[in-house]
């Protein structure tokens, strides 16, 4: 049998044949203006997928109502003006080989007050997440919807694009109305499924009539919302017959609600194929096509999902590497940046209204840069101190364009910091990152990689370079606590690289990423573990999806949290914190016994050898935690950032300039 023959082979869709199996579905990115209009930015975007040829391309949702705007940038279809924009996103993915479809939404109870004033829903009921409680809907303003949905069907079809989907999961609007989580009424449009799906119903009879018969519609379907009093697969599929004679043509099965993120964007570690068992529940119920989808990230799982399935949904591998299907059609699997599921860079920052961009591929964001930027005309020789994820996209992206690189690693293993990322549970994917990085190094000849070697001055200076990037990464901080010279103290990179014996009970300092994932790591080895968080909550600074589950994990194995807990002494088996408890009050609190003290308190960057050869070459950048310790994202946007300025610069001869000091 031929490799990924099911997914490479055709598919009819309506009125449509697809040449793949392949959905890129919607996933907002950001980067429509204010007004929700289509940017050069948010074509470049596009464009980089649709050469990626998806046999059909889902473009982001886009809100039919100015009530139902969730983000600052939503994309926005709600009016003739802005067709033009549109037929120009819809042209250019055509151009590269996709079909165009255009998600509608309406973001119901989840629409931001600040952006809609007051929010509209199936009930005036406030979910876990959402920012007020809603009004719920009148018949009439439910009506005047659907034929919101229909008009924005009609400019999408205007536009040039293929069809619409319709979003009806993720408790949005049309979910709202179809989930009993959500939707109390008990008129016309609640009460059993068939009168919650009415809406559902006339919105897609409304939309095929605008769109026309030729138009491919989709409904994006809850097939479990994986909370208590919501739908599941048996709903979803009941559902799924109702909407199929309204006019649908495929149904794409998702999961999932806010109150439940990591099962909407299912994050590390997390296994493959989320939703793919509601889908062919869905599957069984209907004769249309149906598509699976949750974190399908390569080639062979996608063969693998298609089993039982017509199409798989395949997102944010298409971040991570736009061209991954277009190399596994070539037997190229080797070359393709891999998504490691971390959610950093895509959902996380949608949802903190920044742009969308990408941990693995730094080039999310710099599509228009990258379409300008030819290969180097004058090459030059630069270092790179550290192969780390910073030092390494730094090295291989001025490879790529020419450049002479030396790339200096003190340890015998590229991956600096990663190396420890992928050893707590359910983890060990980020080493994915680590292969493609040693990979795309090894294909470079004028890229040298010396392992083992410590970066000196001298040794910098011994190959002259025009241009060097310090990505040396930080050093764990210890703190300077009373008692804490006696205590037994390590910190937690000690402790996930094994150099440290670890007693039975631990107690784990600082409650962020690094401390949460290390008391993770040392409950599921059978330590008892509580961590002892300053702040207001663990995990904190990691996203929606991944806290969610972190927290989940470390209830299973009963690690005990304290917050708002301030360290105040170490002693040899036991700590003493002032607790604040959630009414104010104060109160010293002591743990013990506890065999071993963790810190994950911070770090300070390495920038030693930065300031030791900055007055010696014309320009040097630092990069990644040697400039200030940071999350995986800021590593490689740096790596890739201070790369294309050297490049610029040595494009103008500006690299020809002598030092401020002595020069090497």
């Amino acid at each position: 049998m031929a490799a990924f023959e099911k997914l490479l082979s055709s598919v009819k869709v309506g009125s449509h044949t697809l040449p793949n199996r392949v959905i890129m579905p919607s996933m907002g990115s950001n980067l429509a203006d204010g007004q929700g209009n289509v940017t050069p930015a948010m074509l470049a975007y596009y464009r980089a997928r649709a050469a990626g040829r998806p046999g059909m391309l889902v473009v982001e949702a886009a809100c039919v109502h100015h009530s139902g705007k969730v983000i600052d940038r939503n994309f926005m279809a709600h009016d003739d003006s802005l067709i033009e924009g549109m037929r120009e996103l819809a042209r250019l993915v055509k151009e590269q080989g996709s079909l165009p479809i255009l998600q509608l939404i309406h973001g119901g109870r989840n629409a931001h007050p600040r952006l809609v004033g007051e929010a509209m829903a199936p009930s005036a009921l406030r979910g876990p997440t959402a920012h007020s409680t809603p009004r719920a809907m009148t018949v009439i303003e439910i009506e005047a919807m659907v034929q919101a949905f229909a008009r924005a069907a009609w400019r999408a079809m205007e536009a040039g694009f293929e069809g619409v989907e319709i979003h009806g999961a993720h408790e949005y609007l049309v979910h709202e109305f179809l989930t009993p989580y959500a939707n109390k009424r008990q008129d016309a449009y609640g009460g059993d499924l068939e009168r919650r799906a009415r809406f559902a119903v006339e919105v897609v009879q409304a939309v095929r009539r605008a769109a026309g018969p030729e138009a491919i519609i989709s409904f994006r379907l809850s097939g479990d919302d994986h909370v208590a009093g919501g739908m599941g697969p048996r709903e979803a599929a009941a559902t799924a017959k109702l909407l199929v004679p309204a006019g649908v043509d495929i149904i794409s099965v998702t999961g999932g609600v806010y109150e439940t993120p990591s099962m909407v964007v299912p994050p590390t570690p997390m296994p493959p194929g989320t939703h793919l068992e509601a889908a062919r529940q869905v599957k069984a119920a209907v004769d249309v096509p149906v598509a699976g989808v949750g974190r399908i990230r390569n080639a062979a799982e996608a063969e693998e999902a298609l089993k039982g399935l017509d199409m798989v949904a395949v997102g944010r591998a298409f971040l991570a590497d736009p061209g991954w299907l277009n190399q596994a059609a070539a037997g190229k699997t080797n070359n393709v940046r891999p998504c490691i599921g971390c959610n950093q860079g895509c959902i996380d920052k949608v949802l903190y209204g920044a742009p969308i961009s990408c941990v693995s591929n730094p080039w999310v964001g710099l599509e228009l840069q990258a379409q300008q930027i030819q290969p180097a005309a004058k090459p030059v020789n630069a270092v790179v101190v550290g192969g780390g994820l910073a030092g390494m996209e730094a090295a291989c992206t001025l490879g790529r364009l020419g450049h002479n690189v030396v790339l200096f690693e003190a340890t015998g293993e590229l991956g600096g910091q990663l190396r420890l990322a992928c050893l707590p549970p359910g983890k060990d994917e980020f080493r994915g990152l680590i292969d493609y990085y040693r990979h795309a190094l090894s294909e470079l000849p004028n890229v040298e990689i010396r392992l083992g070697t410590k970066a000196t001055v001298g040794a910098v200076c011994k190959i002259n370079p025009k241009a060097v990037v310090v990505a040396a990464g930080s050093e764990p901080i210890l703190p300077d606590l009373p008692g804490a010279g006696d205590a037994p103290l390590v910190n937690a990179r000690q402790v996930l690289a094994g150099e440290v014996p670890v007693g039975h009970k631990v107690a784990v300092m600082g409650g962020g990423n690094l401390g949460s994932e290390v008391a993770h790591y040392l409950a599921t080895r059978g330590h008892d573990v509580c961590i002892i968080e300053l702040g207001l909550g663990i995990g904190n600074d990691l996203g929606p999806a991944r806290r969610y589950h972190l927290r989940r994990e470390l209830g299973k194995y009963k690690v005990r949290r304290y917050i708002r807990a301030k360290v105040r002494r170490l002693f040899k088996n036991k700590v003493s914190f002032l607790h604040t408890r959630p009414d104010g009050s104060r109160q010293l609190t002591y743990v013990e016994p506890v065999d071993t003290f963790v810190s994950a308190m911070g770090a300070k960057p390495n920038e030693k050898i930065f300031l030791a050869l900055e007055p010696k070459v014309s320009a040097i950048f630092l990069v990644g935690d040697a400039m200030s310790p940071a999350g995986m994202g800021q590593a490689t946007s740096e790596g890739v950032r201070a790369a294309l300025e050297i490049h610029r610069l040595a494009e103008e001869g500006a690299l020809d300039v002598a030092p401020a000091g002595a020069a090497c």
